[in-house]
């Protein structure tokens, strides 16, 4: 799709942020393919949520080297999945969004991070949990400790996909992340 050296994925379940975080840092209005959610369960799982992506969301931002970061999301749902591969190929970066409301946060998270590191071997990873202004009794530290304990030593924070500052904080954690790998 693009330069390897320029793409970014956000990847997560529905509901997870990703096509807010793309808006919340894109240096232009994001293109995206959001339609409304038809399945009522869904629509009550989501606490209102009354949009999902079907294809991708996509955008870019300057880098400050006047290098174009190309940023994806790609839809969480399962029988959108094909998706994942034709994005996902590439990528210097994936970030995995996850809402803390999530009564599967961890499996879902640690699915999304074995799949994403089969599909972009070459990739930094990176996690933001979000949602956590609507649910203070999830317990990250564990969280935190899970994801280590399964081989995944990367970037977790809690990010606000609204907030572009800390959608930008996670985003350059995992960059600066792979510039370690890089230079080590």
């Amino acid at each position: 799709m693009t330069d390897m050296a320029t793409k970014l994925v956000f990847v997560g379940e529905m509901g997870a942020g990703k096509t807010t975080a793309i808006r919340a840092i894109s240096d232009m209005e994001p293109i995206s393919t959001e339609m409304p959610i038809s399945d009522e369960a869904a629509l009550e799982a989501l606490d209102g949520k009354s949009h999902t992506t079907v294809a991708l969301d996509y955008s870019s931002i300057e880098l400050g080297d006047g290098e174009l970061l190309h940023v994806y999301g790609v839809p969480g749902q399962a029988y959108l999945d094909f998706m994942w591969p034709i994005v996902a190929e590439g990528a210097i970066g994936v970030i995995v969004l996850v809402s803390a409301l999530n009564p599967r946060a961890l499996p879902s998270t640690l699915t999304l991070l074995e799949q994403f590191r089969a599909l972009a071997p070459e990739a930094c990873f990176a996690v933001g949990v979000t949602c956590q202004d609507r649910q203070p009794d999830f317990h990250f530290g564990q969280f935190r400790d899970a994801l280590a304990q399964g081989g995944y030593r990367l970037p977790v924070m809690w990010v606000d996909a609204r907030e572009s500052v800390q959608v930008d904080f996670l985003v350059k954690a995992l960059l600066s992340c792979r510039y370690a790998e890089a230079v080590a």
